[in-house]
């Protein structure tokens, strides 16, 4: 430490020469953070390896994952389908391809109508007497009055392979509803251009509603379901950084009503986070913006730094005093945070790595801007703060207090058997989807009336029956006999196209394949967070005790963030709270936080120790406003609508609650047990 406060002393000695120092250096430094380029691939955030982004990407490029399905509820069935044909007559305002089906009957091609529903396959069906029979049977379901809406399927299903009481049945299922469906041209995760798609199909519907007002008319799907996600995120953002950052101000503005001071807070953030991106633009080109939108609640950790020193000016006489007295801990913290952060980066998950790169190098460009530049911009003069109030509590009286519930935290988490049985981490993305509550609704609707298992199944059937018989050889046979019965001998042709589909082992991507590929990935998001909460610890506690060069010291700065993991669990298993892979980056910056308040604390406990002075009220003072805006700026999220934001908010108002709590009552305890 003596050498950077010999630093500050060159400086002071030659100012000229550190302003053109860090004028130059910020050249480089903003072109770099400008070239920087961002993309939504929410991908980037699963430890997935090519051979699963393969699968994935081809299920993006399958039917049922840009499938947009059409609803239009009410209780007359011929009003519903004169409105789906309605809506079908208004789809020329659209310049790609486009058409729309009924389900279950109009389908474009055989296996989406019969693989929903049970069937065998044997050869007696094939057999010229078998075929002969069924094509007579659909000849006199034509000919009846009034079967002409089944013209589609019997041409997908000349053989009868389905049961038409089967398809009765399960449209029984879907009570006063009909379903028709369109194919996005941009898959199921191309929010852009699909918010555009969807945004003109909802203005066809509604003008289709005006003259059908007895109808409810709606669209679900995945499309739909991504594009009300980013609308979701996009508003509950907005809404909450509006709101954080005028509480944020306001509370700076109460604590520190020099403006200067606010200023100079504000530059040193600025200044990390412009740092944090050039350093990310020399290892990617493009990065998430998610990254980056998630990255902002670093300033809740970046800002301690500068607050420190500011607040702690306050007690001393001059800028060199305040920064060899601060030096220390800032520095020891910024370590230990940094290293929890770069523990991102061996993830599989590409997002992950960059939000690890881009954090720690954020931290450390604000901890060199703290130690080099902003000493030599704060005034001589004490810094006004005012007091919060809490800060000259009775902290003592709460220590025994504090230990207790955290053994009572502990058995109630060994008593309930879930202490390390993998509850704490929820894998499954859909869990974090916004879908309002009709949304969800009609998704259980359609999927109770299309059986993805039954579908699966027959689909193997299929697959399997063809790869040992020739389908040429049941086409010549249908087109002779349809022929003879009366029929065009391409009156099939939708049987003949499925029955030529051929798609080798290796390019087939069904829904078995896509299944295991998200387990595998499953598997890896789970075992990444063992990881994170493990290395976590270990940087931890190895930096605290090389810095603090005593193991019973690293132990009283290191306890108090295992007992609030103990409590933070307990929390969230008494209110039914699961991390996920979005709120399971806030592990590591509660690690991050929790290190630099005890830190600080150990550092002030030493500093009385030595010297007789009082030190922990200023510490206090910094820390409970560092985690105040902590709580503010990320904790604002429980208000997000959004499961993935409002799950951060509930996570941070949790665990910045109990790290600040841990971190200003159990080390002066445990302290003063090692001093006797």
């Amino acid at each position: 430490m003596k050498a950077l406060l010999h630093i500050y002393d060159f400086f002071t000695a030659h100012k000229p020469a550190l302003w053109i120092s860090f004028a130059v250096l910020m050249v480089p430094l903003l072109f770099l953070a400008l070239s920087l380029r961002y993309d939504e691939d929410i991908m980037d955030f699963l430890p997935v390896t090519e051979e699963d982004r393969v699968v994935l990407d081809a299920l993006q490029n399958q039917q049922e994952a840009s499938r947009i399905v059409l609803i239009v509820e009410g209780e007359d069935e011929d009003r519903r389908l004169d409105a789906i044909d309605e809506i079908n007559d208004k789809f020329s305002i659209f310049h790609f391809p486009f058409s729309i089906s009924h389900f279950p009957f109009s389908i474009s091609h055989f296996p989406f109508s019969i693989f929903h529903f049970p069937f065998s396959i044997h050869d007696s069906l094939f057999t010229p007497e078998a075929v002969h029979k069924a094509l007579l049977r659909d000849k006199s379901i034509l000919s009846t009055p009034g079967t002409s809406f089944l013209t589609p399927i019997i041409q997908a299903d000349p053989l009868g392979l389905v049961d038409l009481k089967t398809i009765d049945q399960r449209q029984a299922l879907s009570r006063n509803k009909s379903f028709a469906f369109i194919e996005s041209p941009y898959g199921s995760t191309e929010t852009k251009h699909n918010a555009a798609l969807i945004d003109s199909l909802h203005a066809v519907t509604d003008e289709v509603a005006e003259a059908f007002p007895n109808l409810n008319i709606r669209w679900i799907g995945a499309p739909v379901i991504a594009v009300g996600n980013a609308r979701r995120i996009k508003t509950d953002t907005i809404l909450c950084i509006s709101l954080s950052l005028v509480f944020i101000i306001a509370l700076l503005l109460y604590a520190f009503p020099r403006r200067r001071d606010l200023a100079l807070i504000l530059l040193s953030v600025t200044f990390g986070w412009i740092f944090g991106m050039a350093i990310l633009r020399l290892v990617t080109p493009t990065v998430s913006a998610v990254v980056l939108g998630i990255g902002s609640v670093l300033i809740g950790i970046a800002v301690n730094y500068p607050l420190h020193l500011l607040v702690h000016q306050r007690y001393t006489t001059s800028v060199r005093q305040t920064l060899n007295e601060v030096l220390s801990p800032l520095v020891v913290g910024n370590i230990t945070t940094v290293g929890a952060f770069l523990a991102l980066v061996p993830l599989q998950a590409t997002a992950m790595r960059h939000l690890g790169i881009f954090a720690a190098a954020m931290l450390i460009g604000t901890i060199l801007f703290c130690v080099f530049v902003l000493p030599h911009l704060m005034s001589a003069e004490p810094t006004p703060v005012r007091d919060i109030k809490m800060v000259n509590g009775k902290w003592s009286n709460g220590k025994w207090i504090v230990l207790a519930l955290t053994l009572v935290a502990g058995v109630y988490l060994m008593v309930n058997g879930k202490w390390s049985n993998g509850t704490w981490f929820d894998p499954n993305p859909s869990h974090i989807n916004y879908m309002t509550a009709q949304q969800r609704a009609d998704m259980e609707a359609f999927e109770s009336f299309f059986s993805n298992d039954q579908r699966q199944t027959t689909n193997d059937q299929w697959h399997a029956y063809w790869q040992t018989h020739n389908p040429q050889t049941l086409i010549s046979l249908i087109q002779n006999e349809a022929v003879a019965v009366g029929f065009r001998p391409d009156a099939f042709q939708p049987f003949y196209d499925q029955l030529l589909m051929t798609q080798s082992p290796n390019d087939q991507i069904n829904e078995k394949m896509v299944n295991g590929q998200m387990v595998n990935v499953i598997s890896r998001l789970s075992d990444d967070f063992d990881y994170l909460g493990l290395v976590c610890s270990i940087i931890v506690f190895a930096f605290l005790w090389l810095s603090f060069r005593s193991i019973w010291l690293a132990l009283i700065a290191f306890v108090p963030m295992a007992l609030s993991w103990v409590w933070i669990l307990a929390l969230m298993q008494l209110f039914g709270l699961q991390f996920n892979i979005v709120n399971i980056i806030l592990a590591t910056f509660i690690f991050g936080q929790g290190d630099d308040y005890t830190i600080f604390i150990v550092e002030g406990l030493l500093y009385e120790h030595r010297t007789g002075k009082p030190m922990l009220p200023q510490y206090r003072q910094s820390i409970i406003l560092s985690a105040l805006i902590m709580l503010i700026g990320i904790g604002i999220l429980v208000f997000a609508q959004h499961p993935a934001m409002h799950s951060l908010g509930t996570v941070t108002l949790i665990g910045m609650s109990v790290v600040l709590i841990m971190a200003v009552t159990v080390p002066p305890l445990l302290f003063r047990l090692f001093s006797k």
